[in-house]
């Protein structure tokens, strides 16, 4: 893959997993994931470690146990197993974003806390943790961008995974100067929660590839990973 160390490697940005309540309303439902939503959310963790479908197999797999934990809690302890497995399917972030909480949303942070949990395992970072200071509005998206955008020193040829709230995902990407025509809608649809926005600059202007997650019965057709 062409760098340009101006630019962070990828930004892979995603929606919070499935929610209580009306999909399309960022508002009903509660503050917390649905079941189906936290089974996607210990189902991430797969996409950005060691993969047993890949070769060579060079890479320790990780293990999770679980225990009972209280609702919208994830209660699950990572290791390394003597098991191998090859290249997981996308970039392994080294910085993870997500919405700001709010009384009618901690989806976002909920969605990729078993993600900041494994990767603090696999990438042998125990410091590693979510960024969840930026708002879900105009201004809380000009200052993620800028954050990101604007420091090289720290984001620079780095892979960064933002968790977001799919009504704003479009203005989000674009922010990051991907041209609208690159979108493939100009409203992220309310029911569609299993997709990879993941944006390169390659040779300086941004491009958007589009994948899907594959991670639970009923997520969308096929389609390639970038590692694919």
């Amino acid at each position: 893959m062409t760098t340009n160390s101006q630019f962070p490697l990828a930004v892979m940005i995603i929606r919070h997993a499935e929610k209580p309540g009306d999909p399309g309303n960022d508002n009903d439902g509660g503050p917390n994931l649905s079941i189906l939503g936290t089974a996607r959310a210990a189902a991430l963790p797969s996409l950005f470690t060691s993969d047993p479908k890949q070769s060579p197999a060079t890479l320790p797999q990780l293990t999770c146990d679980l225990a009972v934990g209280a609702e919208a809690e994830f209660c699950g302890v990572y290791g390394n197993s003597n098991i191998k497995a090859g290249e997981s399917r996308y970039p392994t972030p080294v910085f993870l974003f997500a919405t700001a909480s709010s009384n009618s949303s901690g989806r976002p942070v909920e969605t990729i806390t078993p993600t900041a949990q494994a990767l603090q395992v696999f990438n042998n970072d125990p410091g590693l943790t979510i960024n969840h200071n930026f708002a879900n509005d105009s201004s809380g998206i000009q200052a993620l961008t800028s954050e990101i955008l604007q420091n090289p020193d720290t984001y620079g040829e780095k892979i960064v995974l933002i968790c977001w709230h799919h009504g704003t995902i479009p203005q989000l990407t674009e922010a990051f100067g991907v041209p609208s025509s690159q979108l493939p809608w100009p409203t992220w649809p309310g029911t569609v929660f299993d997709l990879v926005f993941y944006i390169t600059w390659p040779s300086g202007p941004a491009q958007l590839g589009v994948f899907v997650q594959e991670l639970l019965y009923g997520d969308s057709s096929p389609a390639p990973s970038p590692s694919s």
